[in-house]
């Protein structure tokens, strides 16, 4: 059975606190390993995010109260299985976190024309920014 995996990252709540853990559960590695091995690949993409993120966003989901996005910009990423690129300029790699900080989607996403480490049309899709990046 496999085990829910930890990820030290800027804790959404104290961005200038402790770092604390993201989860990534069970459940969710291994639905990825079993139907959609492309994105299990680009787990390495979403831990590298985490543990260096660049913007961090609260109110992501409608209905549930709570949640972030984490983007970032990783060097490389998979485009299809053993196919390894170099992680294009007009994307940012976003990875959420819901309120119990349990990873439940990862995915690439087309950045913002004024700000490339936020996704296009953040504004409107987030009900802010919580964090940014300084260096």
């Amino acid at each position: 059975m496999a085990a829910n995996c930890a990820c030290e990252t800027i804790d959404p709540n104290n961005p200038t606190g402790p770092k604390i853990d993201a989860i990534f559960p069970a459940a969710y590695l291994l639905r990825l390993y079993k139907y959609s091995p492309v994105d299990y690949e680009n787990l390495r993409a979403a831990k590298y995010v985490l543990e260096n993120p660049k913007r961090i966003f609260f109110g992501v989901r409608v209905f549930n109260q709570g949640g972030w996005c984490y983007t970032g910009h990783p060097a490389e990423w998979y485009i299809k299985e053993r196919a390894i690129v170099p992680f294009p300029k007009d994307r940012v790699f976003a990875v959420y976190v819901n309120p119990n900080l349990q990873v439940y989607e990862c995915r690439a996403e087309y950045t913002d024309a004024v700000d490339p480490l936020c996704p296009v049309d953040w504004q409107n899709r987030y009900r802010g920014l919580t964090w940014k990046s300084t260096s």
